[in-house]
C-alpha cells in the first residue's frame, strides 16, 4: 500500500492574523492604556489597530519588527484622534474615575494607608499628564513606561532621535513641576463653555 500524503492547508487570515498580533498585544494594550488615560479608551485605540492591522496583514507578514509597526499606526491613530477632539466643537469633561485600579496595585503585605497613598500618587500622575499635550504624554508613556526605544519612537513618529531625547526632557520637567504643584491634587476638568 502507498504512503497516505497529507497537505497543510494554508492557514486562514484570521489564523495568520492572530500569528502576527498576538504577541504584541498586551504591549499594545499598555501602551494605549498609557497614552489614553483610560480603559475604555484604550480598548477602543487597540481595537483600530487591530482593524488596520488586519487591512494590512500582508505587508504586516513581511516587516521585520511588526510591534515597531503596530505601535507606530496605534500612536499615529491616537494623536489624529486628539487633534480631532481639540477641533470638535463639543469638549467632553474628563473625571479619570476610571484610571486607577486598586485590585492593579501590588498588594504584597500593603497596608490600607499605604494603598490610599499609593491610590493617590497615581491619580496625581494621571492628573499631571492629562495637563500635558497629548502628543508628548504618549512619548513619556511609550518611551517610559512601555520601554519603548528612542529608535522606535523615532520610526513611529518620522521625528529625528535627538527631537525625541530633547521632547523627552522637556515633558519630564514639566511633569516633574506639575507634580510638585499642589493645584494638582484636584481632579483636572475642563468645564465647557469656559476658559478653566
Amino acid at each position: 500500500m502507498g504512503k497516505v500524503i497529507k497537505f497543510r492547508q494554508k492557514p486562514t487570515r484570521q489564523e495568520r492574523f492572530e500569528a502576527v498580533v498576538r504577541p504584541h498585544f498586551e504591549a499594545l494594550y499598555g501602551a494605549a492604556r498609557r497614552m489614553t488615560l483610560s480603559y475604555d479608551d484604550a480598548e477602543d485605540l487597540v481595537q483600530e489597530v487591530c482593524i488596520k492591522a488586519f487591512e494590512n496583514l500582508d505587508q504586516l507578514e513581511t516587516i521585520e519588527y511588526p510591534r515597531a509597526w503596530l505601535l507606530k499606526v496605534m500612536y499615529n491613530l491616537f494623536v489624529d484622534d486628539k487633534r480631532r477632539e481639540a477641533r470638535s466643537a463639543i469638549d467632553a469633561a474628563v473625571t479619570g474615575q476610571d484610571s486607577v485600579d486598586l485590585q492593579n496595585v501590588d498588594s504584597g503585605e500593603a497596608s490600607l494607608d499605604q494603598l490610599i497613598d499609593t491610590s493617590q500618587n497615581i491619580e496625581r500622575v494621571l492628573n499631571a499628564m492629562r495637563c500635558l499635550d497629548p502628543d508628548l504624554c504618549a512619548l513619556v508613556a511609550m518611551h517610559d513606561v512601555e520601554g519603548v526605544s528612542v529608535a522606535e519612537l523615532s520610526a513611529m513618529t518620522g521625528l529625528a532621535a535627538g527631537t525625541i531625547k530633547s521632547q523627552l526632557h522637556r515633558t519630564r520637567r514639566k511633569l516633574g513641576r506639575l507634580l510638585s504643584n499642589d493645584a494638582i491634587r484636584r481632579s483636572h476638568l475642563k468645564i465647557v463653555g469656559t476658559t478653566q
